[in-house]
């Protein structure tokens, strides 16, 4: 699930090399296609929102318009080479899924010695905050490493509410995943796209599509920090019991 920190590329590439018999790097161009999934599950869930972002009917929507084309840009300057390098040397595994797990872990306990007086909203967003969330988000093109896990921890240590930090980090994921699939596609030309790769993509749309709501309700009546220690500690699972 994209949504959760568990590096939902790096277990597509992993599942796809050892079940399928793939080759690492081609496995690695269809998890960008399958991910096309969540993409329009979260077009879908926030087509109101992105409607009058495009339309930039407000003075929030044209700062979230100039903020997201920001984010957009920055990842693809940090994601391309890494993607490339990831291709070039199979680089996934579980270190980087153990780092993602440890940095919501510190997260949470850092969010929950942290007395917020006021949370800020999305209209507080500037490029320069597209900066260094979209320096986060590329760095999710390396496999293993979790982009909704990256960016929300971004944002909770820049004072939004859990709540926001999701629906801002959705947002995000909806102009980088599409980018992400033409930009591929403008360097290698369509991959082999079978009934597989396509249920895939129906797959994680029907399953992105069902959870969004669920964790945004989950993120606005827990207490984030120990929401973000939960979601650490699921990161760090498969670590555990590889160890057992």
């Amino acid at each position: 699930m994209e949504w959760l920190p568990i590096s939902s590329q790096g277990n597509l590439v992993i599942l796809m090399t050892v079940f399928l018999g793939l080759e690492a790097s081609q496995a690695l161009d269809l998890s960008v296609f399958i991910h096309l999934g969540t993409g329009l599950a979260a077009l879908v869930y926030f087509r109101h929102e992105v409607v009058d972002i495009l339309l930039r009917r407000s003075e929030r929507d044209r700062g979230l318009f100039s903020f997201l084309l920001v984010t957009t840009i920055m990842t693809g300057v940090i994601g391309l080479p890494l993607f490339i390098f990831a291709k070039s040397a199979s680089f996934y595994g579980d270190a980087l899924l153990i780092l993602t797990g440890v940095a919501l872990l510190v997260t949470g306990v850092v969010q929950r010695g942290v007395k917020v007086s006021e949370a800020k909203s999305s209209e507080s967003l500037d490029p320069k905050e597209g900066l260094a969330l979209g320096f986060s988000q590329g760095l999710s093109a390396l496999p293993g490493l979790s982009r909704s896990g990256l960016t929300t921890s971004v944002l909770l240590f820049k004072g939004f509410s859990g709540a926001e930090a999701f629906r801002i980090s959705f947002l995000m994921s909806i102009p980088a995943v599409f980018a992400a699939a033409a930009g591929l596609i403008v360097i290698e030309g369509v991959p082999p796209l079978g009934v597989g790769v396509l249920l895939s993509v129906l797959a994680s749309f029907i399953s992105a599509l069902l959870t969004i709501d669920l964790l945004l309700k989950l993120a606005r009546r827990v207490r984030f920090w120990s929401l973000c220690i939960v979601l650490g500690l699921i990161a760090l699972l498969p670590q555990v019991i590889n160890l057992l």
